[in-house]
């Protein structure tokens, strides 16, 4: 955990999650398939490259960057393939991040409203969130980078979770894994929790993120604190 004794107070009336990585367990699965189909198209890299290049990235702007290498379009069937692919892998394996119940059942039974803001598509989302347990906390706030106009780092789809959630982006706390989610969540002018699981604490600190923890209970415990 990175020193918290500057970080400013926060009161939310609104908690939005980012996905993929945050609530369910999907990086490392994706990473290690992505980086498979991604040498088969003719750029040779493995799954720490993936999840370097990649992260917090929508799929359209990681297309635009395959194209860009390997100097074509990528086919639909192509692009099917990996999602069959990944679909799969998900089926079997996918699970929430570990303590993240705790974390939404907490804040539930507070009352605090919570909504997901993702780069992901929309559908994935929901059936991700269904298969670990997760789905009914968040009812219809659920928002895709594939709603709105620019994915992350622009602000647009935390803009779009907090507009649909009723709250004004001052009254919410985004909890992110990525520096690309950070900096969405800041533009978009709200407070910000850096999830440091897999990613470096200092990476989501130059982000701009406001506070930074490395496990869910250590957020449990700080959103605790900020809602007495």
């Amino acid at each position: 955990m990175l020193d918290q004794s500057s970080a400013p107070k926060i009161m939310p009336k609104l908690i939005i999650f980012d996905c993929d990585g945050v609530l369910v367990d999907s990086e490392s699965i994706a990473n290690e398939v992505g980086a498979e189909w991604i040498t088969g198209l003719g750029w040779p890299m493995d799954a720490i490259e993936a999840r370097a290049r990649f992260l917090g990235l929508s799929d359209t702007a990681m297309y635009t960057l395959i194209e860009h290498r390997i100097g074509r379009a990528i086919t639909s069937d192509e692009i099917c393939q990996n999602h069959a692919r990944l679909k799969a892998r998900f089926a079997s394996e996918l699970q929430a991040v570990p303590g993240v119940e705790d974390v939404v059942r907490a804040l539930a039974a507070r009352g605090i409203p919570m909504a997901v803001a993702s780069s992901g598509e929309r559908d994935k989302i929901l059936t991700n969130l269904a298969q670990v347990g997760l789905r009914h906390f968040f009812g219809d706030q659920i928002s895709s980078a594939t709603e709105v106009a620019s994915a992350k780092p622009a602000p647009d789809v935390y803009l779009l979770a907090a507009r649909q959630a009723g709250f004004a982006p001052s009254d919410c706390v985004a909890i992110e894994d990525s520096p690309n989610g950070v900096k969405a969540a800041v533009r978009a002018g709200m407070q910000v929790i850096g999830f440091a699981r897999e990613t470096p604490a200092s990476d989501l600190a130059a982000a701009g993120a406001h506070v930074v923890f490395e496990t869910m209970a250590e957020i449990c415990l700080h959103l605790d604190e900020s809602l007495k």
